[in-house]
């Protein structure tokens, strides 16, 4: 069971009954640190974020649960921060939070609930990954008009470029990213999907997918009454593919979608990797 509201992921899993493998991986988990009040055994695993690695991974909080032959796995998962309004992840509230929630859900042991200290948070987002130098910001300024950023989206070899204010309709309001997968043209071997189209001239192959989705309180943007348009080009050039994807909300006073469309596909056009 899931549920996520804008840049927050809440998880749960539980295995009921858990075998004794099952039992024993969970008490396996690396780097966890011992929770006591919860279960026969509970831990508490923080990634990402909190470990400072490079390029702003997520924030992970991740509760560990053995109480009899039930598994329990709890978890909170915070993206970076992509706007001023996003808050820098706490690990030790979400600990707080996942921790309280087992208690009441009748996982407590009747013993003080303790937790560990999350590490401390780790530096933002970088942008020394080098499938950001795939296509340059004079590039990206000259098809989209705008100024632009990098940030990396680690352990995916990805990277993500946004412009303004992704609320408001227009230029400002594009996310750009490139995901990039080494021997991957295999990939596009398979039937077209029902949305896709084949684009001519672009690498030795490339699908396009348009998608649209209420830009609404439930969506991965910030509020905003316009939906989001969301463009997939996946590309394939020698044993490489590349998926270039454009998030962008059309303003009925900006450019429209279909001009929107081949600034996309020009740019990707010009890309070589």
């Amino acid at each position: 069971m899931s549920k996520s509201n804008k840049s927050r992921a809440l998880s749960v899993a539980l295995i009921s009954p858990a075998s004794a493998t099952e039992i024993a991986e969970a008490k396996k988990t690396p780097d966890c640190s011992t929770v006591e009040g919860i279960g026969d055994f509970a831990c508490m695993q923080w990634s990402g974020w909190f470990r400072g690695e490079p390029g702003g991974a997520s924030a992970n909080t991740v509760l560990k649960a053995v109480r009899g032959s039930e598994s329990l796995d709890l978890r909170i998962v915070d993206m970076p921060p992509m706007s001023p309004e996003i808050p820098v992840p706490d690990g030790n509230a979400a600990a707080r939070a996942i921790a309280q929630a087992a208690v009441e859900a009748g996982w407590g042991n009747g013993k003080n609930l303790n937790l560990p200290s999350a590490p401390p948070v780790g530096p933002q987002t970088t942008t020394n990954n080098p499938v950001c130098a795939m296509v340059s910001v004079d590039a990206l300024k000259e098809a989209f008009g705008t100024t632009t950023q990098a940030q990396v989206l680690p352990g995916e070899g990805n990277c993500r470029y946004q412009f303004g204010a992704p609320g408001t309709p227009g230029p400002d309001s594009l996310m750009f990213s490139i995901e990039l997968h080494e021997g991957g043209a295999g990939m596009l071997s398979g039937p077209l999907p029902p949305d896709g189209q084949n684009i001519e001239g672009v690498g030795d192959s490339a699908v396009l997918v348009i998608r649209s989705e209420p830009g609404g309180p439930k969506a991965l943007r910030p509020p905003s009454d316009v939906p989001v348009t969301s463009m997939s080009l996946m590309v394939v050039r020698g044993g490489n593919t590349a998926i270039f994807t454009a998030q962008v909300l059309v303003s009925p006073a900006g450019p429209t979608e279909e001009q929107v469309k081949e600034q996309f596909i020009t740019l990707v056009k010009g890309i070589d990797f």
